[in-house]
């Protein structure tokens, strides 16, 4: 549920500022190509930006983390979700909980995998932010700055 709520956040707060900087946005989800398209319906996310990843080559060649502790046993999950409370009331993480649909992924660690955000100007990375437990995504305004200078 927490990748459908930075999913709507993306094509709803950021999509559009890069756009007009003409920045490309590539989203990485585990799964398959499938699962990608119906996970694009059901958020509303433009398909030409999500990617499928369904060996974790990505996940892995990043290094992002992945296992039950940084997934279930983190305090980083509460404080990210408390954070939300504060800042809107959670607005968009209860709407993605009141619409999230639960699915096996094709290999079932992904199911613990984390994800990460990364902002690269060709080939070199000027942003990073390895999420260390489920939902604790990098700050939006962060990234945009790295992305298109402010």
């Amino acid at each position: 549920m927490f990748c459908q709520e930075l999913a709507k956040q993306l094509a709803r707060d950021v999509l559009p500022k890069l756009e007009e900087e003409s920045v490309k946005l590539v989203a990485v989800g585990i799964g398959t190509a499938a699962r990608a398209k119906e996970f694009c319906a059901h958020i509303k996310f433009p398909e030409e930006y999500l990617y499928a990843d369904p060996e974790n080559a990505c996940y892995s060649s990043l290094g992002l983390k992945k296992g039950v502790v940084t997934t279930f046993f983190s305090p980083e999950t509460p404080y990210s979700i408390l954070a939300r409370g504060q800042k809107d009331g959670a607005k968009d993480l209860v709407e993605a909980v009141q619409r999230w649909k639960p699915w096996i992924p094709p290999k079932l660690d992904q199911g613990l995998q984390q994800g990460g955000t990364f902002v690269f100007d060709g080939k070199n990375e000027v942003f990073q932010h390895y999420d260390p437990s489920t939902g604790a995504h990098a700050e939006l305004s962060e990234v945009l700055a790295a992305a298109v200078g402010g």
